[in-house]
């Protein structure tokens, strides 16, 4: 009996001693779900604090955008204000400003004879000066500087046995074309090309053959019919 009893009271110390191990454990659950929540709570509010902090720096770069953006605008009207002023000051200027034998510009020159095996991209070489005001075009180079700035009428005149398609080209950049072409027996076709530019002082104009396509035939010029290169400023 006594060691019945005996036994009784171990198992009674090791349960007691277990519900309070058991009792401490859910003691420090406790703690730490409270610390796991905390810490969570804390987590969220940093987050929400940085997701306003970047729908400011958000909202504050869309306002900067439409400020450049209004600047921008602004900057582009006073520029084509400026010009639209600068544009209608000259204009005025010039009608108010007859002009004389020293200020009248206008250019006529021409070929001499038929020019022949031209190749592409080649400068045509009028060889006959008729009228430079300005005395403005090298016959070198078959080029025309323009003495002033201002509004001009550009012309060619290009009579051709064959076919030779050509180009007006201003500062080297084609701006007109042409393509006189003869049907063949020998029989000339003559072609007049046409332009009203806006050319500024020391602009180079001249008249070359296309890039792109290789001349045959030749340019006429005889007693029938002159090939020539004119422009004058209005």
């Amino acid at each position: 009996m006594f060691s019945d009893w005996l036994v009784s009271i171990f198992i009674l110390g090791f349960v007691t001693q277990s519900l309070a191990s058991l009792e401490a454990l859910e003691d420090e659950l406790i703690l730490l779900k409270a610390a796991f929540y905390r810490q969570t709570d804390e987590t969220n509010e940093r987050l929400k604090t940085l997701q306003k902090e970047v729908d400011d720096l958000k909202r504050e770069n869309l306002n900067k955008d439409q400020v450049i953006g209004d600047l921008q605008r602004t900057l582009n009207d006073i520029i084509e204000t400026h010009e639209n002023t600068s544009y209608y000051i000259e204009l005025h200027t010039a009608k108010a400003q007859p002009r004389t034998s020293e200020t009248t510009v206008a250019l006529h020159t021409c070929f001499t004879n038929d020019v022949r095996f031209l190749g592409r991209n080649q400068i045509l070489l009028f060889n006959k000066v008729v009228t430079d005001t300005q005395n403005r075009y090298t016959q070198s180079t078959g080029t025309y500087s323009i003495p002033f700035t201002g509004y001009y009428v550009i012309t060619w005149v290009t009579p051709a046995v064959g076919n030779i398609p050509l180009e007006l080209v201003v500062n080297g950049e084609p701006i007109g074309r042409t393509d006189p072409s003869s049907t063949g027996n020998g029989a000339s076709q003559s072609t007049t090309g046409l332009a009203v530019l806006r050319l500024f002082e020391n602009d180079n104009v001249s008249i070359r053959t296309h890039t792109d396509a290789t001349p045959t035939g030749a340019i006429v010029n005889n007693i029938w019919q002159d090939s020539c290169f004119s422009l004058w400023q209005i």
